[in-house]
């Protein structure tokens, strides 16, 4: 039967996922294949068979995903096969040497020195190069993004950091056939990059070639925010418009049967040189698989086309299934293909527009807001405005202006492409309307799969208020799950050489921000400046707080103005609501100053202050009255939770702790946040002997340039018998409790030379 093969692609997809090590994926495989038992028995057989199949496929693929390789320094002959992307003095690339991949990083010392790499390293160049080879740190915070991984299903398992990369030990070999097209891509983008200024030359190279590098991060991250981002992904609009013009200008000339053949052989080609996304690969694979049936005169179901696409990019790459493109792809088409008879069956031009608009942007929100926490509110309003606007005027004149750039031409693409980018910027920078709902857990996955389904059979009969009634229904669900939620969390995140911890309450009674992090500003020259330089708010901090599903937080605790404890903290209050934030008084007035653009009340503390909710007592430890200092001016807190009595040290050092002990001679903790990052100037002998932590959790950057956390610190931890975690060695540390207990957890086990460290379920509170 016509359409039938998307049973059976489902159930490949499922069984990839499932055999993944998804436990999700196990449950809908199961269910799924229960259903069709149920609903559709004709069609069991032929699914089970395909998720049988691929189930075993993809343990086999994986099982040969493995490297011959060794870490250490090598001298290896390396091979580029697409040229390397350098940004600032930052190169990098996929590199081959021999059957395997590794990645490739590498510091570019001088000006002179980049402008030589740009110019030689060439796809088919072959060079031997003198480094060293490491693995790529996994996700070191929960929700990040795993470098790890990435690679991993990318068949690469070691970064190789070369010393000097020798230009008079390259050659130039005789390119592949990839290769060669990859030359001529980046001659492309290089071309239009000559041609256009820069904010044009990004939207050109975007959707003639799937190249963003040019593209600003800001109206980049604009496009992203407003679910419009899919405009400047090469798809099946684009495969469209460019079949429909080489039909329609070839048809004159030769057999139509001509024109599929070179058709069928152009895409592929075509796929390489817009760079071979998941969404080219997808426009790609299901036009020829039509153009392949129309060859011999037949015909096929959008549906079954589809179907057969995904089924081959599995067998190709069944890795792709993890990627965001993939999923937002063929959710999305699948969806339309499915709707395309009610879509057809609107009147309006502008209410098909908008209905189109809804049954994306509802199709896509549970990969949406699982990979990016939030949505827009202007999201379908927007698609509706941009959708033709990019079809019909913007894609157009990309190409029209790259082949033929006449000033005429060239004029009109670049004030259609300001145009576009001002209005982008106004409404995701100037008036944002973000809906932030963080990431969906499994069960939470579950009720939106349900409710689209919902959704769009109340659509098919014309309920479209109750579809959208039943998908604000699970939104609501997920909106209020954090309040009915008895559990509880400390988390240390890994930012690097800073300090920047979360605290929440059961219940979401109060969410606490102590400290922001921060990255440190170095003088640069120009030529060394990144597009997009690493930021730990904007990075770290902020993406967490987005995926926990966090609006507001109730008050950000800054312990002392240090730029590694409040460098971050512009970015976090730009991203996120500040009720209020508390500090101490030597950093109150370069606190005020951060906060003075973002109208967030600024208090200060000293001991014997505090505040009680959700049943937790919060005090003031530190600093005295009149204590003005820096490090020694440090708000130190003091908390009971989850059966711990907490300590948050800020970055106090010996005459600190010493007045704290005086102060408090009877003090006792459970876990103890070790103050500035284990310098040898805090956590004395005597200040362990009298609070006896049981556990150290020490904020700390990998390989920082201070020697943190001291030897000695470590020493005098170890000799009382104290548990140390550090967020250099195990990346963020968690504490999840309920009620009077709970448990710790990190994000790393193993530390840097792979051996298991300690482990805090050890502690009994």
């Amino acid at each position: 039967m016509r359409g039938q093969a998307i049973y059976v692609a489902a159930a490949a997809l499922l069984a990839v996922a499932a055999a993944s090590l998804s436990k999700p994926a196990f449950f809908l495989l199961f269910g799924y294949l229960l259903l069709l038992f149920l609903r559709r028995q004709h069609l069991l057989v032929p699914a089970l068979a395909a998720a049988s199949l691929f189930f075993v496929y993809f343990l086999f693929v994986d099982h040969h995903n493995n490297t011959s390789l060794s870490d250490g320094r090598h001298s290896l002959l390396v091979r580029f096969s697409a040229p390397p992307a350098i940004d600032g003095d930052r190169l990098q690339a996929p590199v081959k040497v021999g059957r395997e991949k590794v990645q490739l990083r590498y510091t570019v010392r001088t000006a002179a020195e980049k402008e030589a790499l740009q110019a030689r390293l060439v796809p088919g160049t072959v060079c031997r190069v003198t480094g060293t080879l490491e693995p790529p740190m996994p996700a070191s915070n929960p929700y990040a993004f795993d470098y790890r991984r990435y690679l991993r299903f990318h068949h690469i398992h070691w970064l190789f950091l070369p010393e000097e990369i020798d230009l008079s030990d390259c050659v130039r070999v005789r390119p592949t056939a990839i290769e060669r097209l990859m030359t001529i891509r980046e001659a492309g983008v290089r071309h239009i990059e000559d041609r256009f200024p820069p904010e044009a030359a990004g939207v050109a190279a975007a959707l003639i070639y799937g190249e963003r590098r040019q593209l600003d991060d800001e109206v980049l991250s604009g496009y992203q925010e407003l679910g419009l981002i899919h405009l400047l992904a090469i798809s099946g609009g684009h495969v469209t418009l460019l079949v429909g013009a080489v039909f329609a200008a070839a048809i004159r000339f030769v057999t139509r049967e001509a024109v599929v053949v070179a058709l069928l052989a152009a895409l592929p080609v075509y796929a390489v040189l817009a760079g071979a996304s998941p969404s080219v690969l997808r426009a790609c694979a299901t036009g020829m698989i039509v153009l392949a049936v129309q060859w011999k005169k037949g015909a096929i179901h959008p549906l079954d086309a589809l179907s057969w696409t995904a089924l081959a990019l599995l067998v190709f790459d069944p890795y792709m299934v993890w990627d965001v493109g993939f999923q937002l792809s063929f959710v999305v088409t699948f969806v339309l293909l499915v709707h395309f008879p009610a879509l057809v069956a609107v009147r309006s031009i502008v209410g098909r527009l908008l209905q189109t608009a809804l049954v994306a942007q509802t199709a896509a929100l549970p990969v949406l807001l699982y990979h990016f926490y939030e949505i827009s509110v202007w999201s379908v309003f927007l698609n509706v405005v941009f959708v033709p606007w990019y079809s019909f005027v913007v894609l157009p004149l990309s190409f029209l202006s790259t082949a033929v750039p006449i000033f005429p031409l060239v004029w009109l693409f670049v004030q259609t492409v300001g145009l576009t980018n001002a209005v982008v910027r106004f409404f995701s920078a100037d008036h944002p309307l973000m809906l932030v709902l963080g990431r969906p857990e499994p069960w939470c996955l579950a009720v939106y799969a349900a409710a689209v389904a919902a959704a769009f059979l109340c659509w098919e009969r014309g309920w479209i208020i109750r579809g959208l009634a039943t998908v604000a229904a699970a939104m609501a669900l997920q909106l209020a799950a954090p309040y009915v939620n008895p559990k509880g969390e400390v988390t240390v995140l890994d930012v690097g050489q800073g300090d920047c911890i979360y605290i929440e309450l059961p219940h979401r009674k109060a969410v606490y921000l102590i400290d922001t992090g921060g990255t440190p500003e170095w003088g640069r020259e120009p030529w060394r400046e990144r597009a997009r330089p690493f930021a730990v708010g904007r990075d770290v901090v902020v993406p967490f707080l987005k995926a926990q599903g966090v609006r507001t937080i109730d008050k950000l605790l800054l312990t002392h103005d240090d730029a590694d404890h409040i460098g971050a903290a512009p970015e976090v209050m730009k991203a996120i609501r500040v009720n209020e934030i508390v500090t101490s008084p030597g950093a109150r007035p370069a606190v005020k100053a951060v906060a003075r653009p973002f109208s967030v009340p600024v208090h200060t503390a000293v001991r014997g202050e505090g505040w009680t909710e959700g049943g937790v007592r919060f005090v003031v430890l530190h600093p005295e009255k009149g204590n003005d200092e820096d490090n020694n001016g440090s708000l130190v807190l003091l908390a009971r939770l989850g059966g711990f009595v907490w300590l948050f040290t800020g970055d106090i050092e010996k005459e600190a702790e010493e007045a704290l002990i005086r102060a408090y001679p009877t003090l006792r903790i459970d876990v103890l946040k070790v103050a500035h990052h284990g310098s040898e100037t805090s956590t004395t002998a005597p200040f362990l002997r009298t609070v006896k932590p049981r556990a150290a959790l020490i904020s700390v950057g990998r390989f920082n340039r201070y020697g943190h956390p001291s030897p000695e610190v470590l020493e005098r931890l170890k000799q009382q018998g104290v548990i140390s975690w550090r967020t250099d060695e195990n990346g963020a540390i968690r504490y999840l409790y309920d009620g009077g207990s709970g448990t710790f957890q990190v994000m790393k086990p193993y530390n840097a030379v792979g051996k298991k460290s300690g482990t805090f379920q050890q502690i009994k509170p």
